[in-house]
C-alpha cells in the first residue's frame, strides 16, 4: 500500500516503477512551480533534518538549473547547509484508493500520488546585491497571479530589516525525478472505475487525481 525512499549505497533516489516515472523536464518544472511548497532535507551528524519552504524555481541557470530559497537566520537547519547535498521534496495532489472501486477480485486498497524529488548542492548567498535580486524574483513570481500584486521595496527600513533577519540559499540541481502514481499499473478499465470511485469521494484530493488519471488515460489514447 505504501511506497518508501530507498537509499542505495552511495546514492539516494526515490523507489518508481517504470509505469509510474515521469523524466520530462518541462512537466517536473511546471510541477515544481505549481506545487512550489516544498520540504529540504539534509543529513547532519545530529540526526536528519528538515524544513518546509517556499521555493523559486529558475530553470535556465547553470547546467539544470537552480532552486532559490530562503529561511530564517535563527533557524539552525541552514548553519552547515553551504557546499552539502540535499534532498527537495515537492508533495502533490493525493488521495486513498478503496479497492471496493476496482469492480474486481484480487485488489486491495492504495494510495494514488504524484510528487517530485530534486537532489542538488546548496550555496549560501552572501552578497546583498543578489540577495536582493533573487527575493524580488521569488515575490515577483508568488504576486504575479494576484490581482493587485505586491511590489517590495528593498530599500525600505522596514523590509531592509527583515532581510537582515534571513538567509538566502541556491541549490544547484543535480538531479529530479518524478512519480506520477496514478493506476497506469492497471486496466483502462480498472483507471477509469477509479475515477468513478475517486468522483464520489470528498476526503483529501480525490477530484484532483481523478482529473489527472482522466489527462494521463487521454495522452496515452
Amino acid at each position: 500500500m505504501y511506497d518508501h525512499v530507498k537509499m542505495p549505497e552511495g546514492e539516494s533516489e526515490m523507489y518508481i516503477p517504470k509505469a509510474f516515472e515521469v523524466n520530462d523536464k518541462t512537466k517536473l518544472v511546471n510541477f515544481i512551480r505549481d506545487n512550489s511548497f516544498g520540504i529540504l532535507f539534509s543529513q547532519e551528524e545530529s540526526g536528519p533534518l528538515a524544513t518546509h519552504l517556499p521555493f523559486f524555481m529558475d530553470e535556465k541557470t547553470g547546467d539544470n538549473g537552480v532552486l532559490i530559497s530562503h529561511m530564517a537566520k535563527r533557524n539552525p537547519h541552514w548553519n552547515k547547509l553551504n557546499g552539502k547535498e540535499v534532498l527537495v521534496v515537492f508533495p502533490g495532489p493525493h488521495a486513498y484508493i478503496s479497492a471496493s472501486w476496482y469492480n474486481d477480485p484480487n485488489t486491495v486498497p492504495t494510495w494514488n500520488y504524484v510528487a517530485v524529488h530534486v537532489y542538488g548542492t546548496v550555496r549560501i548567498i552572501e552578497k546583498k546585491e543578489e540577495m536582493v535580486e533573487w527575493m524580488e524574483k521569488t515575490v515577483n513570481f508568488y504576486e504575479s497571479s494576484m490581482p493587485n500584486p505586491w511590489h517590495a521595496k528593498f530599500d525600505d527600513e522596514f523590509i531592509n530589516s527583515l532581510m537582515n533577519g534571513i538567509v538566502v540559499f541556491e541549490i544547484s540541481i543535480n538531479k529530479m525525478e518524478g512519480k506520477w502514481k496514478l493506476s497506469q499499473n492497471h486496466s483502462i478499465e480498472r483507471q477509469q472505475n477509479v475515477i468513478n470511485g475517486l468522483k464520489t469521494s470528498n476526503k483529501y484530493n480525490s477530484a484532483e487525481i481523478a482529473t489527472m488519471m482522466e489527462q494521463n488515460i487521454k495522452q496515452k489514447g
